[in-house]
């Protein structure tokens, strides 16, 4: 799954446009620039964003930068539901404790099998 995929992901999963994100983006970073147009560009895979732009939306998503990097082709469902998940985690919410609920998930997993 590509960058630009998993941002649109998270952005749907949350149920914000691409301008709410880059307000929301903007409001959180005064010192940022960020508009629709590039967001659009990077979920589409046409440019991408400087590394501390991507830091900034995994902040305000709620997951860790690492996210996007990883390679999560092997299960597109597994991967909709944790981003699924993801949108009922708020923002505040500590990655120690979003770590330890995909663990959660995971053994449910493990142990339904």
């Amino acid at each position: 799954m590509s960058l630009g995929t998993k941002l649109h992901g998270l952005r749907k999963a949350h149920k914000l446009t691409l301008e709410e994100t880059a307000n929301k983006l903007n409001e959180k970073n005064p010192n940022a620039n960020f508009n629709k147009g590039r967001l659009s560009k990077w979920e589409h895979d046409t440019d991408e964003p400087r590394l501390s732009s991507l830091k900034q939306v995994a902040d305000l998503f709620g997951v860790s930068i690492d996210y996007f990097f990883e390679d999560n082709q092997s299960n597109p469902e597994e991967n909709k539901a944790a981003e699924t998940i993801a949108a009922h985690i708020d923002n505040d919410t500590p990655e120690s404790e979003r770590k330890q609920i995909i663990n959660f998930i995971e053994n449910l997993k493990k142990a339904r099998k």
